[in-house]
């Protein structure tokens, strides 16, 4: 396995990984610490905090194995476990600031278009490990779950369009999406993919996972109320 970045960098990129890796830990220590002193009083911040813990301890298991790209599942894993540690902690801010009613179901397409959002995550990070050992057939996968993911995403964010309370996160999901096909077809016609643009692929991967939390947290809130 061949990585872009030279030992150096890579060394250090991995020294600030492992360092915010353990401030992570340690938040959600005291997450889990925090939430188990207030489970009586606020009851919907057990969910997302047994979920923040789930995939903390996950990380920490698989985060030895990661140097030198050996095991693409790891690198999966990895990506995709992170993608969803994000997502986890966005939910407990979410709960926290709107405190959702138990009763409340998800719409299927939601949670049909956040599954889909995981596995096209997982691919991506799977083009990825499998260039690292020169086999590029795997991003066409990734880009084909691409066309189904952001038709998916347009639908949910098209449904939502004219509610007052949903208006801003709309607005601001499209534009990530806009932003996020750009940087898709820019990598597409590249032939070697520059580490800055897969950097900002990622993340904006990671700012649309927190945007779909958003939406799902609020989707039954009353659409008078403000943002």
């Amino acid at each position: 396995a061949l990585s872009q970045l030279s030992p150096e960098v890579e060394d250090a990129i991995r020294m600030v990984h492992r360092l915010s890796a353990s401030s992570v830990g340690l938040l959600a220590l005291v997450a889990a610490a925090l939430g188990w002193k207030n489970r009586a009083v606020i009851p919907p911040v057990v969910k997302p905090i047994v979920w923040i813990v789930a995939v903390t301890v996950l990380l920490a298991v698989i985060g030895p194995l990661t140097p030198g790209y050996r095991f693409s599942l790891v690198t999966i894993a990895n990506v995709v476990a992170g993608t969803v540690l994000v997502a986890t902690c966005w939910w407990l801010r979410e709960t926290l600031v709107v405190a959702p009613s138990a009763v409340a179901t998800w719409d299927p397409m939601l949670s049909l278009t956040m599954t889909v959002f995981a596995v096209h995550v997982g691919l991506g990070a799977a083009a990825s490990a499998y260039a690292a050992r020169g086999t590029h057939w795997v991003a066409f996968l990734h880009t084909g779950s691409a066309m189904f993911t952001t038709l998916l995403l347009a639908s949910i964010l098209w449904d939502r369009r004219l509610r007052p309370a949903m208006s801003v996160r709309v607005r601001f999901m499209a534009g990530l999406l806009g932003l996020q096909l750009v940087l898709g077809l820019v990598s597409l016609w590249m032939e070697v993919r520059p580490v800055g643009l897969g950097f900002a692929h990622t993340m904006v991967s990671a700012l649309l996972a927190t945007g779909l939390v958003s939406i799902a947290i609020r989707d039954h809130l009353n659409s008078e109320n403000k943002d």
